[in-house]
């Protein structure tokens, strides 16, 4: 972890499918979900889907 990372933690979203805080965790899901769909993944579509697009306490009270 860097000095940065100590100093500034990111947000943590206790959901049972935690909702992405940062445009990087943003991206992996995105991408989880991309891949789930290539594959036939149904459970996984649904749980990027509700990553996605739930409500979430945390990511809600950071947007103006």
């Amino acid at each position: 972890m860097s000095d940065q990372q100590a100093q500034n933690p990111e947000p943590a979203c206790h959901h049972i499918f935690a909702h992405p805080q940062t445009p990087h965790q943003r991206e992996q899901v995105e991408a989880a979900l991309e891949n789930a769909r290539l594959t036939g993944d149904a459970q996984g579509v649904l749980i990027a889907m509700t990553q996605l697009t739930e409500p979430c306490d945390v990511r809600d009270r950071r947007q103006p």
